[in-house]
């Protein structure tokens, strides 16, 4: 990895607040991993197992704990937690590559009547802006994305290429949204009546807290009737679904490939591992993980770990377990 801007390690500590062990003066651009950095690149280790791979690194600096950092005489950013100090680093060097990204408002984008895009904000070529959207300082606002009318993105937000927000979403400050996802989209919302669908218009909206980190090809509906709504420093991974009116609580995440169907609340500091499940109406509690493809059907109203389904086998013992399975009620009830 190859960055064009560079940092001296007596800097980069206190950023990211690390006793420093080494050349205060040492100038790093950029981050990799023990085996594949570089003299002016920066390393980690936070585990026990990766210590075979100290002796042959060419890494510029070391980020470690203690105990981990014995019998290595390079550069050392020494902290109780190095897998914390390395997410800030991460966050350090993406700021440097980001810190001339202030492009202003290209003259291929369209801008709506009576928009206000604070003069501190960057939009790229091919972007639609709505009347009536507010954009709010240090806002970036990539390639062909649109934001509907009425429409607010909070301060230091980043919009990555081709996102859509439909009107009137409510985005919070220091949010990333990764590229291809939809916020603000209808609802599976339908009456039927003599055999036909008839729809049900979506009148609510998504309000979206701040650092919120979104990944890509996610989509979130607006409410029908009330907000979808999504609290402050929840993450979520890529192709996730939230229906219409879902609350998450601030703190959570959800990994990739989960959905939650309408109006159902997700308390805070919840885990969602992948290709997890949860039904309509439903509650789960503060501080709740759910192990992966879990299938949630009812409501969890303690904190703990919750997990669905069977393990994987190989497929004739499989094949012989579901046979049993379907036999279960017969052996328990002898009916």
């Amino acid at each position: 990895m190859s960055l064009v801007s560079r940092i001296s390690l007596k800097e980069l500590a206190h950023k990211i607040g690390a006793d420093l062990e080494g050349d205060p003066n040492k100038e790093v651009l950029g981050l990799n991993t023990l085996d594949s950095a570089s003299t002016n690149e920066v390393s980690f280790i936070a585990r026990k197992s990766f210590l075979s791979f100290l002796p042959s690194s060419k890494a510029g600096a070391l980020i470690c704990s203690n105990d981990l950092s014995e019998g290595y005489s390079g550069n050392k950013l020494i902290g109780e937690d190095p897998y914390l100090l390395y997410a800030k680093c991460t966050k350090v060097f993406k700021e440097l590559t980001n810190k001339n990204l202030n492009l202003g408002i290209s003259e291929l984008a369209h801008i709506g009547n009576n928009v206000s895009i604070s003069k501190k904000s960057s939009v790229a070529n091919f972007v639609h802006i709505s009347d009536g959207a507010i954009l709010e300082d240090d806002v970036f606002i990539g390639p062909g994305v649109v934001v509907g009318e009425n429409s607010v993105i909070g301060r230091g937000s980043k919009i990555y290429p081709n996102v859509t927000i439909y009107d009137s979403v409510e985005i919070g400050a220091n949010c990333i949204i990764h590229s291809g996802t939809v916020i603000g989209s209808d609802g599976l919302g339908f009456a039927k009546h003599k055999g036909e669908w008839l729809k049900i218009e979506h009148l609510g909206k998504v309000i979206i807290g701040d650092n919120v980190e979104i990944g890509s090809n996610t989509s979130i509906d607006r409410g029908s009737v009330g907000d979808t709504l999504v609290e402050d420093n929840v993450k979520i991974d890529n192709l996730v679904h939230l229906a219409h009116n879902v609350k998450i609580g601030s703190g959570t995440a959800i990994a990739a490939n989960s959905a939650v169907a309408g109006s159902s609340s997700i308390g805070k500091n919840c885990t969602l591992a992948g290709c997890c499940a949860v039904v309509d109406n439903i509650e789960v509690a503060d501080e709740v993980h759910i192990t992966a493809k879990s299938l949630i059907t009812k409501s969890i109203r303690e904190k703990g770990v919750y997990s669905s389904g069977t393990p994987f086998m190989k497929n004739d013992d499989w094949r012989k377990n579901a046979v049993s399975f379907k036999k279960l009620h017969k052996l328990i009830t002898n009916k």
